[in-house]
C-alpha cells in the first residue's frame, strides 16, 4: 500500500453548491483502509451568502481554514485528502508546497481545469477556482489574492500538468495557452496511459488530484458534474499505476463523488488499487 502520514476526510459541499458530495468523503473513507491517522475536517452544515463573486464564500473559507489548521497540527509529509468538492485541494496542495517547494509537481486529473476566478466564473462556484488559486498571480495586473479564499498562490505553471481536461471556460483556455500549461487529452491517456507518468520530472514530489468526473460518464455516473467523453476506467487505472511505480507520490486527493447515484463500486476499488490505497494495490 501507499504509505502516508494522514488521511483528511473533508465533506465540503459548498464549493460545488451541491450537497450530495458531502457524503462522498465518508463513502470514499469506507472504501479505502485508513492510514496511520485519519481525521474528519469539520464543515459548516449550511451555506452562506454569495460574496465577492463566490457562492457560499464564508462557509467555504471557514472549511478551508479549519483544514489548514489541522494540517498545521499534524504536519504530514504524505497526505490523502478525500472530498467533498475540489476546493478541498486548496489547503492540501498548499501544505505540501510549503514542505516540498519547487520539487512539488501537481497532476491535475479532471474534466475541468478549475482555473477560473470570481470575475471569470460563469457559475461563481468555488470548486471551479482551486487550481487558479494555487497558482501564483500573474506578474502583471493588480496585486493580492485572486479569490477571497484563505490561501496564497504557491505553485508556478511549471509545477502543474492537466490530464483529461475537456470542459473549459474561455478564460481558462486563455490561461492555459498564455502560461503553456502541459495538457494530456483523453485520447492521449486512452492510447498511451504511460503519458501521464512522463509529465512529472525526475525527482519530483508528485501530488495526484483526481476529480472522478474525468472518467467516462457511462462507466462512473456518480459524480457532481458528469461530463461526456471521459477517460476509460481501464486506461486511467493503468496510467495511475504507472505514476505510482515511477514517482515519489506525496499526496493524493479524490473529489466530487456522489455515492447516492447508482454506479459500479468496483470502479472505485480499481482506482484505489492503482493508487496504492487498498491492500491489493
Amino acid at each position: 500500500m501507499w504509505t502516508r502520514d494522514l488521511d483528511l476526510l473533508v465533506p465540503l459541499w459548498q464549493g460545488a453548491d451541491d450537497v450530495r458530495v458531502r457524503d462522498g468523503a465518508a463513502a470514499l473513507g469506507a472504501l479505502i483502509p485508513p492510514g496511520p491517522a485519519r481525521v474528519v475536517v469539520p464543515v459548516p452544515g449550511g451555506g452562506s451568502a454569495r460574496s465577492s463573486g463566490v457562492r457560499h464564500r464564508a462557509a467555504v473559507a471557514r472549511a478551508v481554514r479549519d483544514q489548514q489548521e489541522l494540517l498545521r497540527q499534524h504536519g504530514p509529509g504524505r497526505l490523502l485528502t478525500l472530498g467533498g468538492d475540489c476546493t478541498v485541494e486548496v489547503a492540501a496542495v498548499a501544505h505540501l508546497a510549503g514542505r516540498y517547494g519547487p520539487r512539488l509537481f501537481v497532476l491535475w486529473i479532471d474534466a475541468h481545469a478549475d482555473l477560473n476566478t470570481p470575475e471569470t466564473s460563469p457559475s461563481g462556484t468555488a470548486h471551479g477556482m482551486p487550481l487558479r488559486l494555487l497558482l501564483r498571480p500573474d506578474r502583471v495586473g493588480p496585486p493580492g489574492p485572486i479569490t477571497p479564499l484563505p490561501a496564497p498562490g504557491c505553485l508556478t505553471p511549471e509545477q502543474v500538468a492537466l490530464a483529461g481536461v475537456r470542459d473549459l471556460d474561455p478564460a481558462e483556455a486563455r490561461y492555459i495557452e498564455e502560461h503553456a500549461l502541459p495538457r494530456v487529452t483523453v485520447a492521449d491517456l486512452d492510447a498511451a496511459p504511460g503519458t501521464l507518468a512522463v509529465l512529472a520530472p525526475a525527482g519530483a514530489a508528485v501530488y495526484v488530484h483526481l476529480d472522478l468526473d474525468v472518467i467516462e460518464e457511462s462507466e462512473l455516473p456518480a459524480v457532481a458534474v458528469p461530463t461526456p467523453g471521459g477517460v476509460p476506467v481501464a486506461s486511467l487505472v493503468r496510467a495511475l499505476a504507472m505514476v505510482q511505480a515511477s514517482h515519489e507520490v506525496v499526496g493524493v486527493g479524490i473529489t466530487e463523488y456522489v455515492p447516492q447515484v447508482a454506479h459500479d463500486r468496483d470502479v472505485l476499488a480499481r482506482l484505489a488499487g492503482a493508487l496504492g490505497l487498498s491492500r491489493s494495490g
